[in-house]
């Protein structure tokens, strides 16, 4: 099962892909999502998780994450 999470304009919307052949349909719709994004559109974030079995990971994030550096 994969879940994406999109913010546009402040709202969150969750979309859910599972059953056999569902990671095609995700990737289209991340690639979709993102390309809007980067044509101007408000959207904040896109976060994808992908569940195997009892384990949740995060596939893809847009913008990436960035490590905070510390200042001493």
């Amino acid at each position: 099962m994969y879940k994406i999470e999109i913010n546009v304009s402040g709202q969150l919307r969750v979309l859910l892909f599972r059953g056999p052949g569902w990671r095609k349909t995700m990737l289209d719709c991340w690639y979709h999502h993102l390309d809007r994004a980067e044509g101007g559109e408000e959207i904040r974030s896109i976060r994808v998780w992908g569940t195997v079995g009892n384990k949740t990971d995060i596939v893809l994030e847009w913008p990436a994450a960035t490590a905070r550096s510390r200042e001493c």
